[in-house]
Formats: structure tokens, C-alpha cells, sequence
């Protein structure tokens, strides 16, 4: 099964903030699923890029409040991830451990989130998101 994933951030974030969400969420499903980057590959003179997602990556954008829903709505794909509030809140990596540990995550306000799993599945869920602007 091909896999597609999207990135889908809160529309009214700062533009800073969207790139770094975005960011950080591809370096996770990076982490994840390895075999979506391909080989690196050589320029003409022989420079070796490292290699980039074989798969496209859409970053849609959808209004904060919509954001629980369409991640709980994802529950049964292969992969969704969240880039919560508390990640933006906290100082370091430890003290978001602890500030997601402290909360059930219905109390938890995902800031982006990244789905992947089979295409109609995911367009079924976020198929008529726009593309972030």
C-alpha cells in the first residue's frame, strides 16, 4: 500500500511558527518511516546531495479548533503525529515529556499534526483542506 501523508497546521499560526511545526514534524516521519527518502544523489561535478522524500508531503491548513478532530478521526491510520501545545510550551525536551504525561490527551491542543496511511483513507479526512497559503 502506497503510503501518503499531509502535514495540516493551524492556519493562524505565525508564519515562523508553521515553518518549525512543519519541520518538525517531517524530521519525525523521517525518523519513522526511513524508506520514504531516497539515495543520495551526485551533481554533475560530483557533489553528493544527501536524498529527499520520495513521496509528496502537502501542508494543508485548517482552523485551530478543527485540529482534536481531524487527529481523532486518524486514530486507526498507520501514522499520525502531533506537534502539541505543551511541545511549544515547554524548555526542553524532558519538560514536555512530563507536561504530555501529566494530561489524558483530550486535554491535549495539537498545534499540527501529520497523518499518513492509505489514500482514501487520508482524503477522506483532509481531502477538502486548501494547501497552506
Amino acid at each position: 500500500m502506497p503510503l501518503k501523508p499531509v502535514i495540516i497546521l493551524a492556519a493562524d499560526l505565525p508564519l515562523g511558527l508553521k515553518a518549525n511545526f512543519a519541520a518538525v514534524l517531517g524530521m519525525s516521519l523521517g525518523r519513522l518511516r526511513p524508506d520514504l527518502l531516497g539515495a543520495a544523489t551526485a551533481t554533475s561535478d560530483g557533489i553528493a546531495l544527501p536524498g529527499i522524500t520520495t513521496v509528496p508531503l502537502p501542508v494543508l491548513g485548517a482552523p485551530l479548533p478543527e485540529l482534536p478532530g481531524l487527529f481523532a478521526q486518524a486514530e486507526t491510520l498507520p501514522l499520525r503525529l502531533a506537534y502539541m501545545r505543551a511541545a511549544f510550551e515547554a524548555r526542553d525536551y524532558s519538560d514536555y515529556a512530563a507536561r504530555i504525561a501529566a494530561a489524558p490527551l483530550a486535554d491535549h491542543a495539537p498545534q499540527a499534526i501529520l497523518l499518513a496511511g492509505a489514500r482514501k483513507a487520508v482524503d477522506r479526512i483532509c481531502g477538502r483542506l486548501p494547501l497552506l497559503r
